[in-house]
C-alpha cells in the first residue's frame, strides 16, 4: 500500500498541483497584458477601458489560490517551525499529521464546499459584480477561487498521507521533487 501511495497517488496529487501552478503562471501573464493594455490606452490615448480593472482583480484573486497547492508541496508557505525542527523526525510527522487532520483538511474541505456552492449559485442565477460599471458575471471568479481551494485541499490530503507514512518510516517520505529556491536576507 505504501508503494502505491508513494509511486502513484501522491505523484498524481503533486502533478495536479503543478498543472494548477502552470495555470496561475499563465493567468499572471494575462493579468500583465491586460494591465499594460489599460495603461497604454489610458495614458497614451485617453481611452480607458471599463473592464480591465475587473479582469485584473479577478485574475489576481484567483491565481493566488490556484497556485497555493503547489506552494504547499514546495514548502513555500510561511511556517514557524524552529521548535519542531529540534524534535525527532517521527514526532515532527505526528505533529504535522495532527495539524492537517485536525485543522487544515476540515477547514479547507468546508471552505471548498462553500466556494463550490457559491460558484454554482452565481452561475445558475447569472449573478453579476454590482460594484463595477462593467458588471461582469461573477461565477468565473468564484470558480477560479473554488478550483484553487480544491487544489489546496487535495495537496493538503497528500501531505497528510506523507506525514502518516513518515510516522511509520521517516526516511520513506521524499521531499519535493523540485527544490524551492531558498533566499537569505542580509540585514547587516
Amino acid at each position: 500500500m505504501k508503494n502505491i501511495l508513494l509511486n502513484r497517488i501522491l505523484p498524481a496529487a503533486d502533478s495536479f498541483s503543478r498543472w494548477l501552478a502552470y495555470s496561475a503562471m499563465a493567468m499572471t501573464v494575462v493579468m500583465i497584458v491586460v494591465t499594460m493594455q489599460e495603461v497604454i490606452r489610458r495614458k497614451g490615448f485617453n481611452d480607458p477601458t471599463v473592464w480591465a480593472n475587473d479582469i485584473t482583480y479577478m485574475l489576481n484573486g484567483s491565481l493566488f489560490l490556484i497556485g497555493a497547492g503547489f506552494t504547499l508541496r514546495m514548502n513555500g508557505h510561511v511556517r514557524i517551525d524552529f521548535l519542531s525542527q529540534m524534535l525527532p523526525l517521527r514526532l515532527q510527522h505526528f505533529i504535522n499529521l495532527a495539524f492537517y487532520l485536525g485543522v487544515l483538511l476540515p477547514c479547507f474541505g468546508l471552505i471548498s464546499w462553500l466556494g463550490a456552492t457559491r460558484a454554482i449559485s452565481a452561475f445558475e442565477q447569472g449573478r453579476i459584480e454590482t460594484m463595477s460599471a462593467w458588471e461582469p458575471l461573477i461565477w468565473p471568479f468564484y470558480t477560479g477561487i473554488t478550483i484553487g481551494l480544491f487544489g489546496l485541499l487535495i495537496q493538503s490530503a497528500a501531505e497528510a498521507v506523507r506525514h502518516m507514512i513518515g510516522i511509520a518510516d521517516p526516511e520513506a517520505v521524499p521531499g519535493p521533487s523540485v527544490k524551492a529556491k531558498e533566499t537569505t536576507v542580509d540585514v547587516g
